[in-house]
C-alpha cells in the first residue's frame, strides 16, 4: 500500500504552494467580465458595419480608383432614384458605350439609332420610344442650354417629360451629333445622362437621321 501511495504522489507531483480558492474565483469573474465586454464591442462593430453597407458607396466624378459610376440617390420614400452603371462596355451595332446601365437592355439597333429599355419592359417594340432611352446620330442643328463637361459641349433641352442631350461626334467618327433622349421619371438624371452620353462612341457604319 505504501508503494502505491508513493507512486500516486509522484504522478500528482509535489504541492509547493497552498491553493487559494477565493483568489481563483475572483480571477474567473474578471476573465468572464472581460470576455463579455469584448463580445459586446464586437456586436456594436457588426451593427455599425451593417449600417455602412446599407448606405452604399457613392463614387464621385474624378475618382481615380476605377471606372466612373453613377451616384445613387434615394427619395423621401426610400426608393432609389439614380441609375447605376456596370463597369463594362456595351456594343450595339455601330455604337459602343463605355458603361452599361444596370437593369437596362438593348431592344433594337439601326444605323441611326439604338433603343435601350428596362429589362423585362412590357413593350418590346424597339420603334416604340415611350419610357425608353433612344440614342441616335442626328444631323439637325444643336439647340438648348449649353453645358461644358470634360472638355466637350452638350446641348440640353426638355419637352413633355423627356430630356434630350446632344453633343458633336468626336474626331474620326461620322459627322453629326450624338443625341440621347430619356424619360424623366425612370431614375435618370442630367448628371448620369451626361456621363453616359460622354461614353458613346460612333462607328463608321452609323448613319445620321434628319427629322
Amino acid at each position: 500500500m505504501n508503494d502505491l501511495n508513493t507512486l500516486l504522489d509522484r504522478a500528482a507531483g509535489s504541492v509547493t504552494a497552498p491553493v487559494d480558492a477565493r483568489a481563483d474565483l475572483t480571477r474567473g469573474h474578471r476573465a468572464l467580465s472581460r470576455t463579455r465586454r469584448r463580445r459586446s464591442a464586437m456586436g456594436l462593430l457588426g451593427v455599425a458595419a451593417a449600417g455602412v453597407a446599407g448606405v452604399g458607396i457613392v463614387r464621385h466624378e474624378g475618382a481615380n480608383d476605377g471606372p466612373p459610376q453613377a451616384v445613387e440617390r434615394h427619395g423621401a420614400d426610400g426608393r432609389q432614384v439614380g441609375i447605376s452603371f456596370l463597369a463594362q462596355p456595351l456594343k450595339a451595332g455601330p455604337y459602343t458605350f463605355d458603361d452599361t446601365p444596370e437593369g437596362w437592355e438593348v431592344q433594337g439597333v439601326t444605323p441611326s439609332s439604338v433603343t435601350i429599355a428596362p429589362v423585362g419592359a412590357a413593350n418590346q417594340d424597339p420603334s416604340w420610344f415611350v419610357g425608353k432611352l433612344v440614342i441616335m446620330l442626328d444631323a439637325n442643328p444643336l439647340t438648348g442650354e449649353q453645358v461644358v463637361q470634360g472638355g466637350r459641349t452638350f446641348w440640353i433641352h426638355g419637352s413633355s417629360g423627356y430630356t434630350m442631350i446632344a453633343t458633336p461626334t468626336l474626331a474620326g467618327e461620322p459627322a453629326g451629333n450624338v443625341m440621347i433622349q430619356f424619360p424623366d421619371d425612370t431614375g435618370w438624371t442630367r448628371e448620369t445622362m451626361l456621363q453616359f452620353l460622354a461614353g458613346v462612341h460612333v462607328g463608321d457604319e452609323a448613319q445620321p437621321s434628319v427629322g
